[in-house]
């Protein structure tokens, strides 16, 4: 017996997972990139979800579906680790522009402050599109710190 539809789902899914597997590379990607992958990776589980426990291709399909939904695990866990990266970058930004707007007068208040941003920049993720740019802040927020208490 031929099994066309079960082996044509198969096909169907390792086409899906195919494309995912390239999206991935070469990270980092932005929160929306891992989203598209994962979505990439529902569609591939899709499809094997739709062979049957009698069909000639379900021990195939089962195997798939396990290392492609710890795939899905994988992506989404990229996707929020890439998302909190981002909102700790953006509210350490924040920071900045506030301190830099409205300096206090105590330089002990000022290191105190520049402490607290290198806490949530030290907290980026690397790997993640946002990692760079907290870098290049921490040893902008470093030297300021030095240049604070050699005065």
């Amino acid at each position: 017996m031929v099994d066309t539809r079960s082996g044509t789902y198969v096909e169907g899914a390792k086409q899906f997972a195919l494309a995912a597997a390239k999206a991935s590379q070469n990270p980092p990607h932005t929160a929306l990139e891992w989203e598209q992958i994962g979505n990439l990776w529902e569609k591939a589980i899709r499809q094997l979800e739709n062979i049957q426990f009698q069909e000639p291709s379900y021990v195939e399909a089962q195997k798939l579906l396990a290392q492609y939904q710890t795939n899905l695990g994988i992506i989404n866990n990229r996707r929020q680790i890439e998302s909190d990266s981002q909102e700790i970058l953006n509210q350490a930004n924040k920071e900045i522009q506030r301190l830099i707007a409205s300096t206090p007068a105590d330089k002990n208040e000022i290191k105190a402050e520049i402490h607290g941003i290198i806490t949530q920049l030290n907290s980026v993720k690397s790997g993640t599109t946002a990692y760079p740019e907290a870098k290049r802040l921490l040893t902008l927020a470093n030297n300021k710190l030095k240049q604070l208490q050699a005065k």
